[in-house]
């Protein structure tokens, strides 16, 4: 792959854009500028300062890859380009409009509603000041009122000839174009104010003269650059822009290949029975794209899910196998709902469902993977790793959902000893009791946990399942109250101790309104009074919650706590097989 950067006139690029040899990827977005925007891009010009460079792709005596279409306000039809714009859209639709034709700017208003504009510069104003001051730039709408707050006080509208003479202001549409010289020209020889003839000279010196020479570098990426390289390029380009994403560009890339095969309607039908189960709505179509890459580069060696191997996926791949990676997904929520996860909300980390979904693709291929002895337990260790050892809590896990892919998959079928980078370099440290917060994987994965190891509603004494929650809704409520601990002290002593997940547990919603704010001791007993249980039913059940039910009964906070920190310690090292960093501080609760 190389490039070159040539740099063109703003007329130059204007007569490729309006001939059609240069036009846009048809996957690009719409023209999104507002009117602002569009203002301050002008003013830079207009003072000779770089608006950064554009990039295209050459595509001159190539096969078409990517349907095109020409910038808005240009109208070529069956014109094949020979440079397609990656980058630098929104600029040159801006300038293209702003200075071409009647230099009507299609675009928004700050509230995002649509708007016409036309740009005029007040000759007085503009040669005022070194640099060219921000107010000698106006915006007017289609009747030629002034529509900038600091524009000029115009007796009618600007909409004629007569009217930029008479009010020492000319188009931005007028500036590269013979016909801008000759209303300068006539503006100074029809006044009698020394100083507007004045500034009509400056203006020419300052402003016109330099216009021409205005040069914008291009990157030229050449022709036989790869498909996916194309979209590494397109993507880095456009991350500080108006965004797309892969499935925009795989969206066109497929339609270069079948005209007739439309990714989003695709989509649709995939989405529909992905949101069969709550627990899988975060997983959007970028999510799916980069499963379906891990997958097909699983089988090949290294899976790798990065933007540019997601544009590496063909429409025969994307055909062939997409139905695989979406059995894969619904199998990965069923895996979750075992665990008692029902919800999106609930699932420790999001980013980890897009490897479990396809560890469960690959595994798929062997009937009866999942069947042989202890290979459930390797892939619930891993699963477990990820959360307690918070590995999936990083900004862009991208690397990490790779190596498990690769690493996960030989080692939960038997195919390997040794253990996955996640499994061995996972650390629970048990002061993370105290700290987890609610959007920790920590606090989300013990919810879930006490749920799939048995615990129940204490109101109704049933088992949290996805087929119950609906009914129960659940939340992960303090099971002593902190209005009752702000009572004790014990609050005030240690608030984040009080927070935290030892003392929480799950609770049906029903079960918290009967809590309120009362101590242990005095609600459990109207508790087991509507669980029609016996004493040593309820305290088996309270067990469940890893609980004491003495010290639960006698309302002993620092006891509880103690004893909760133990269990809670010991169901974390069973499900990671792994003991944990003792780092609870000395003389804490």
């Amino acid at each position: 792959m190389g490039f070159t950067t040539p740099s063109y006139s703003l007329k130059d690029l204007f007569s490729r854009a309006g001939r059609g040899e240069l036009q846009l990827p048809d996957f690009q977005r719409e023209y999104l500028w507002d009117v602002d925007r569009v203002r301050t891009l002008v003013t830079s010009v207009l003072r000779g300062y770089p608006v950064g460079s554009f990039l295209a792709l050459d595509t001159r005596n190539t096969e078409q890859r990517f349907k095109p279409r020409p910038l808005e306000g240009v109208v070529v039809e069956g014109v094949a380009p020979g440079l397609l714009l990656l980058d630098g859209q929104q600029r040159l639709t801006s300038l293209y409009q702003a200075f071409k034709n009647d230099g009507e700017v299609h675009t928004v208003d700050y509230l995002g509603r649509p708007i016409r504009r036309r740009f005029m510069v007040d000759v007085r104003v503009a040669v005022s000041a070194d640099p060219m001051p921000v107010e000698a730039l106006f915006a007017v709408d289609e009747q030629g009122q002034v529509r900038s707050h600091f524009g000029p006080d115009v007796d009618g509208a600007l909409n004629s000839r007569e009217a930029y003479i008479n009010n020492g202001v000319i188009p931005v549409s007028m500036l590269l174009w013979t016909e801008g010289n000759d209303l300068l020209v006539d503006m100074a020889a029809s006044t009698e104010d020394e100083q507007l003839r004045d500034a009509v000279k400056h203006f020419v010196n300052q402003v016109m003269r330099g216009l021409p020479a205005y040069d914008v570098p291009v990157i030229r990426v050449d022709r036989e650059t790869t498909q996916a390289g194309v979209g590494q390029i397109f993507a880095f380009a456009n991350s500080a822009g108006v965004q797309m994403d892969v499935f925009e560009l795989l969206t066109a890339v497929f339609a270069s290949e079948d005209p007739s095969f439309v990714l989003a309607e695709n989509w649709r039908d995939t989405e529909h029975k992905l949101r069969e189960h709550p627990v899988l709505d975060s997983v959007g179509r970028v999510e799916f794209l980069r499963a379906l890459s891990l997958l097909l580069t699983s089988r090949r060696g290294s899976a790798r899910g990065h933007r540019g191997d997601i544009l590496d996926i063909s429409l025969e791949q994307y055909r062939t196998h997409a139905g695989e990676m979406l059995d894969g997904f619904l199998a990965a929520a069923r895996f979750l709902e075992e665990r008692r996860v029902v919800y999106a909300d609930q699932v420790p980390y999001p980013a980890q469902l897009i490897p479990l979904a396809v560890i469960l693709a690959r595994l798929a291929e062997d009937s009866g993977a999942l069947e042989r002895e202890g290979a459930a337990d390797r892939l619930n260790r891993w699963f477990w790793c990820g959360v307690f050892g918070e590995l999936y809590g990083a900004h862009a896990p991208t690397i990490r959902i790779g190596l498990d892919v690769t690493e996960v998959t030989p080692w939960v079928r038997g195919d390997t000893d040794e253990l996955p980078r996640t499994v061995a370099e996972a650390r629970f440290f048990e002061s993370r009791l105290r700290t987890a917060g609610p959007d920790s994987g920590i606090y989300r994965g013990l919810y879930s946990l006490l749920m799939a190891r048995g615990a129940r509603d204490w109101r109704t004494a049933e088992l949290f399942t996805a087929e119950t929650v609906e009914q129960l809704q659940p939340r992960f409520r303090q099971v002593f109250p902190a209005e009752y601990l702000a009572v004790t002290g014990a609050l005030e002593k240690d608030p984040q101790l009080v927070d935290s997940v030892l003392n929480r547990t799950p609770m049906g919603r029903r079960t918290d309104v009967v809590i309120e704010r009362n101590e242990p001791k005095r609600y459990l007993p109207r508790l087991q009074s509507k669980s029609l249980l016996e004493d040593d039913e309820f305290d088996a059940m309270l067990d469940g919650h890893e609980m004491d039910p003495e010290l639960l009964l006698a309302s002993d906070w620092e006891g509880f706590v103690a004893d909760r920190r133990e269990r809670f310690v010991g169901i974390i090292e069973y499900a990671m097989d792994r003991a944990a960093e003792r780092d609870w501080e000395p003389g804490e609760a």
